[in-house]
C-alpha cells in the first residue's frame, strides 16, 4: 500500500474517534444537563411546598383565631339573649301582678313597666 493510502487511513481513523469522542461527550453534557435540570425541579418543588405549608399554616391560624371571636361573640349575644329573657319574665310578674282597674286601658304603673323594657 501506497504511503499516502495509510496516512489517509490513519487521518480517517483520527477523525473517526475524535467524531466518537464528541459524541459521547454530547451525551454526557446532556446528561449533566438533565441531571441538574432535574435536581433545579425538586428544589424548586421542595421550596414551593414549604412556602404553601408555610402559607396554609397562617391560613389555619387565622381561622382558629377567627373562629375564637366567633364563638366569644356567640357566648356574648346568648348571654345578652338570656338577661332579656330573664327581664322580661320579671316584667311580666310584675305586671301580673298589678290591680286590674276594670277600665279596659292601660294603667299608669302598666305604662312605667312598658318603659323599663
Amino acid at each position: 500500500m501506497s504511503r499516502y493510502v495509510i496516512a489517509g487511513l490513519a487521518a480517517l481513523a483520527v477523525l473517526a474517534a475524535i467524531i466518537w469522542g464528541g459524541v459521547a461527550a454530547i451525551g454526557k453534557i446532556d446528561g449533566m444537563i438533565d441531571k441538574a435540570a432535574s435536581i433545579t425541579r425538586i428544589e424548586r418543588d421542595a421550596y414551593w411546598k414549604g412556602e404553601i405549608e408555610k402559607s396554609n399554616a397562617q391560613a389555619q391560624a387565622k381561622i382558629a383565631e377567627t373562629l375564637k371571636q366567633t364563638m366569644a361573640a356567640q357566648d356574648a349575644a346568648r348571654d345578652q339573649i338570656e338577661a332579656a329573657i330573664q327581664r322580661a319574665d320579671a316584667l311580666e310578674k310584675q305586671n301580673a301582678s298589678l290591680p286590674d282597674d276594670g277600665t279596659g286601658g292601660i294603667g299608669r304603673d302598666r305604662v312605667r313597666l312598658l318603659n323599663q323594657r
